[in-house]
Formats: C-alpha cells, structure tokens, sequence
C-alpha cells in the first residue's frame, strides 16, 4: 500500500452520505443530525455531539466539534454551521487475466450552512475533477419549514433513494445512478412525523448532454425504537430513454450491536421499442464488537438485464467500519466477485475520511 494512499486517507474530511445504521440507537429523523431534511452533508451541533457519544470508541462532545476546540462552537453554530469533507478510496480488482488497483480521490469539500426554526440552507465547494481540485458549488439549497413536520427544499442536492450508504460504489447506488454524480437539480417536499416520513422530489439532471428529469416518492416507517422500513419509486425521462424504479429497503435493528442493512430494486429502462428489465439487490449484517468498531457480512447482486443469464453479477465478502475518533473514520471490505459467464475476482476497497 503507498504512503501516499495513507496520508490521503488520514489527513484526507463528514460523509456526504448519512448513517444509516444509527436508527437501530433510535434516531429516526436525519434532520436531528444533518441540515439536509433527508440526511447526509453538513452536520449540526448534535449530530457532531452524537459522532462522540455513539460511533466513537474515544473522543468527547468537545473534541467532535469544528476544528476540535479550536473554534467555540456555541459562539457560531447557533446562526453558523461549517465543515469540511474530504473522502479518498483505494480500490482494487484482481482476476486470472488482470491485476489492478486505483487510488479514487472521491471528495474536497467545504461547507457552510444555517439551520433556524423556519429557515435553512446549505453549500459545499469543491468538486474532483480527474484528480483535479476545483472550486465549485457542488452541492447548494435553502429550505422553509412552515411547521415543524413539513420541510419544502430547492437547490441542487442528491436526491432521496433507498439507502443512503457512504459505500456509492454498491450496485444499489452505482448501477441506478444514485452515487457521488446524481446529485441533480430540484425541489423537494418533505413532511416528517413521529413514526411516518413521506418525501416527494422533482429532480433533472444538469451535467449531461441528454438530461433525465425524474420525479420520486418515499415512504418510510419506523417502529419498535429500532427498525425502518421503506418504499421507493423513482420516474425518470430523457430524450432517448426512459425508466422506472421501485424499491424496498429496511434497516433493522435486532439489537444496539446487532443490525440488517436490506435494499431490493427493480428497474425497467425503455430506450426506443426495446425494455430492458433488471434487479439489485444489497445485504449488510453487521455487528459492533466494541463501540467504534463494526464488522459485517455483504452480498450483493446484480441482474442487468433479466432476459440474459449471463449479465448477473454477485458480489459476497467481509468488511469493517471504524471510528476510533471524532473526525475519523476508516471503512473497507473485500469481497469475491463473480460473473455468470464465470469470471470470477476479488474485489476490495479501503475508504477513509477526516472531516473537521
């Protein structure tokens, strides 16, 4: 492993995507978290408190806030929330006929935002661009929240669609457009209760030469303290192609150590008089064997197309999740990949961030 890989990964800063697992510790709304209604990006000051108190095996609430206790958080964060993000991942593939492996520079952001009682809004500069850091407004909105239950949202953000996992390269988020590169222009209406979160999206794409403009909906429910289920349906169109999708995922918390991240989707693409009809799927048990340390199974699978057997893909291996402290994180799994044409390959990736 290069030392410039590592340095990368240490000295590299809060996920873009949200944490999924946390709802087995009863945290059923991600607004408690992050400024975004539907989670993930710029955290506020108790989800910077909750980094400590729940994922990290060391660290206190002070030392999870912005740039540790160098800035007095309670000074700025009641009209100002910032942060930053940088992400890198080394990836690598390995089979009879090729051996290779890539360090991906994923993310270099900075963000800043507010989040008052009616008002909120929130922007990320920084864009990778083949290795290259530019300055730009990857991801910006504002939002009004009429009553405390109703969110309505503009701007450019990723929209919601089954789990929001960090891991963008799943098939469930790479394959279906859900990764890094969908964030999209749009509006979103959302209306979050006790048990019930309903979210409604207009989303068109804004970095492609044939835009898909897409509409959403999602249903999620949670009970028992520690389990969610939901439903999705995505509706997209472009001048060459249209498709549908629907989904169910889950993310069950059998116990505080014990949980089941679970996602099935099924896609039907028309593009001209030909439909091409494929399944994902996605499987995580995982288990945490000391506060700040997670192991887990994952299966993965893909079927592009379901008239063709040898366009199925599975992927089936070992991972690990670590938060050794506020403001790290270091998360990898290897994984044996193998084609129904019989190409079979180990597949890992090592992932790191800092975020401050």
């Amino acid at each position: 492993m290069r030392w410039i890989f590592i340095v990368s990964l240490l000295f590299g800063t809060s996920s873009a995507f949200a944490f999924p697992e946390l709802t087995r510790f009863g945290y059923n709304s991600c607004t408690a978290c992050h400024v975004s209604p539907s989670g993930g990006g710029l955290l506020t000051s108790y989800g910077r408190s909750l980094s400590a108190e729940v994922l990290s095996t060391w660290g206190n609430e002070k030392d999870a806030g912005f740039f540790w206790r160098a800035v007095d958080r309670e000074a700025i964060e009641k009209y100002l929330l910032l942060g930053g993000d940088v992400r890198g991942v080394q990836v690598h593939r390995e089979n009879s006929q090729v051996k290779d492996g890539r360090f991906i520079k994923m993310q270099a952001d900075l963000e800043a935002g507010f989040n008052l009682e009616h008002w909120g809004g929130a922007i990320s500069v920084g864009e990778m661009d083949k290795d290259t850091w530019k300055p730009q407004a990857r991801t910006f909105y504002a939002f009004w929240r009429p009553r405390d239950a109703l969110t309505v949202r503009a701007g450019r953000f990723l929209p919601s669609y089954g789990l929001r996992l960090p891991d963008h390269i799943a098939f469930s988020r790479s394959f279906l457009g859900f990764g890094l590169d969908g964030i999209r222009d749009g509006a979103e209406l959302q209306w979050t209760g006790e048990n019930w979160t309903f979210n409604l999206t207009q989303a068109k794409q804004f970095n492609t030469p044939d835009p898909e403009s897409a509409t959403s909906a999602q249903a999620q429910l949670f009970f028992s303290d520690r389990y969610k289920v939901a439903a999705n349906i995505w509706s997209g169109k472009s001048g060459a192609m249209s498709r549908l999708i629907s989904g169910l995922w889950g993310i069950l918390g059998f116990t505080k150590r014990l949980y089941l991240l679970s996602e099935f989707d099924h896609q039907s693409q028309q593009q001209g008089s030909e439909t091409t009809r494929s399944v994902v799927t996605f499987n995580r048990l995982g288990y945490t064997l000391v506060k700040g340390l997670d192991v887990f199974v994952q299966s993965e699978h893909l079927h592009s197309d379901l008239k063709i057997d040898s366009s199925v893909t599975n992927r089936n291996g070992l991972g690990f999740q670590l938060y050794p402290y506020p403001h790290f994180e270091l998360s990898g799994v290897w994984s044996k990949q193998k084609a129904e044409a019989g190409l079979e390959e180990d597949y890992a990736w090592l992932l790191g961030h800092y975020y401050f």
